[in-house]
């Protein structure tokens, strides 16, 4: 089958847009599991499945930000999408992590990396490329997971938007 060169970038972006719902599906999921087994340190168990389970959603957004920030160089990927990803891949990071210590580390990678985005998508709005908005929600997020980082400083649970 021959695919023409302008359908494929949106069949890329439509197969991160699942990629992305597949993630959001799992986070949903494993919240309320996270809310009833958050003092325990290590899996045992059915907590053994969940774990392997988290571990494989946090392997293929690895794969999944590695390639989209390919795809973003390349011009085939916008950045919103892939903040979307960064986002997902980050919070499952979180996820495996068994003390507040080591998830607000991870939430220190997040804003660091929200941070460039955002600062990518600055330079695109001044020259035109994307609209404003687009920074404002670069901005939104960069703060939700700053607030986020302070709420696991503070010994608070992160929220899950």
């Amino acid at each position: 089958m021959i695919l023409c060169r302008t359908r494929m970038p949106r069949l890329v972006a439509s197969s991160v847009l699942s990629l992305c719902v597949l993630s959001l599906t799992l986070v949903l999921a494993y919240g309320p599991a996270r809310a009833a087994g958050s003092g325990k340190s290590k899996p045992s168990g059915p907590n053994e499945r969940l774990r392997e389970l988290m571990t494989q959603r946090y392997e293929i957004l690895q794969r999944a930000v590695k390639n989209s920030e390919l795809m973003l160089e390349t011009g085939r990927l916008d950045v919103p999408t892939l903040r979307n990803l960064t986002i997902a891949l980050y919070r499952a990071q979180a996820d495996l992590c068994t003390t507040d210590t080591d998830r607000a580390a991870v939430y220190e990678k997040l804003v660091d990396a929200l941070d460039a985005q955002e600062k990518l998508l600055e330079r695109q709005a001044a020259s035109g490329r994307v609209p404003e908005v687009q920074v404002d929600e670069g901005r939104v997020a960069t703060l939700n997971a700053r607030i986020d980082l302070e709420r696991l400083r503070l010994g608070q649970p992160a929220s899950r938007q």
